[in-house]
């Protein structure tokens, strides 16, 4: 028996998100799998994905993993469900792994994207792909507060409370690495970075270099805005209530000093909104012994 790694991309616009779910829904694993029926007729396919996105959420990276006694090798999967899939959906690479290799176990960084369409009108081009929150932002506020979430923390203020790891006993603790709050030129739609990006520490002070911020004035208006976040986990709706509190702080409905008192709370009610899931995309899984890319 061999298991192949998939790594997928997928705009999930269409669909109910990653896992199947009732009978007649369209999903990304539904699709997935009736793709490896059609190319390995004679077998059953049981895929292992390691990140069950939301419906309407996107993906460049995510991971998948089936078994299979096929001996067509592993980086032919590529081209040969792509056949079989949607243009909604792409293969963008297949190797074999270790049998003992499990996509959601195995160690690794999760690497999030949430974009935001800060034009008054919002831009047809991207109505699929952002959020338009059409009013002005205090990036440096959305940058201090953002460093409030770096690190260990208990995040049940930032989770849905019907997550299915609450009913498990589960609890809400997760490690947040990074956060980069960027604007991209709206005449080039390119990453316009500071000069002191790099010096950005967060704001409990510890001097990690944690919370980079792209922007190169205060207040920001038009284009679009990207906050790009890794950790080593992330639970039910939780980078979509960070965006949403985020926002909140940029139109100064909130200060960044109150993101302590949020977390502390461990109250759902106490953060922001949840930011719609068309705005948020799985960047990229990080395994160990990969190295860990710029965010």
């Amino acid at each position: 028996m061999r298991r192949i790694k998939l790594t997928i991309a997928y705009d999930g616009t269409n669909y109910h998100g990653w896992q199947n779910q009732t009978e007649g829904d369209d999903t990304i694993e539904g699709k997935l799998e009736a793709a490896i029926r059609s190319l390995l007729p004679n077998e059953i396919p049981e895929l292992i994905g390691a990140s069950r996105t939301d419906a309407g959420v996107h993906a460049r990276g995510n991971v998948a993993v089936f078994d299979t006694l096929s001996t067509i090798p592993a980086p032919n999967f590529t081209p040969a469900l792509n056949r079989y899939l949607p243009e909604d959906i792409r293969i963008i690479a297949s190797e074999e792994v270790p049998e003992a290799f499990h996509p959601r176990f195995q160690p690794h960084t999760k690497i999030y994207e949430y974009r935001i369409d800060n034009n008054r009108v919002p831009d047809p081009l991207k109505r699929l792909y952002c959020y338009n929150f059409s009013f002005p932002l205090d990036l440096y506020a959305m940058q201090r507060a953002a460093g409030y979430l770096i690190g260990v923390h208990d995040f049940r203020s930032f989770v849905n409370p019907d997550s299915q790891v609450f009913q498990r006993g589960g609890d809400a603790v997760r490690e947040i690495y990074h956060i980069d709050i960027c604007r991209i030129s709206p005449e080039e739609g390119a990453f316009e970075p500071n000069a002191s990006a790099g010096q950005m520490v967060n704001a409990a002070g510890d001097g990690q270099k944690s919370v980079a911020g792209c922007a190169t004035s205060p207040e920001f208006s038009g284009g679009e805005l990207r906050i790009r976040i890794s950790g080593n986990g992330f639970l039910y709706h939780m980078i979509r209530i960070i965006a949403g509190t985020l926002l909140e702080v940029g139109t100064g409905k909130r200060k960044p000093e109150d993101i302590p008192d949020i977390l502390s709370q461990r109250d759902r009610r106490a953060a922001g909104r949840t930011a719609p899931a068309k705005g948020l995309t799985l960047v990229k899984l990080v395994y160990q012994d990969t190295p860990l890319p710029h965010v």
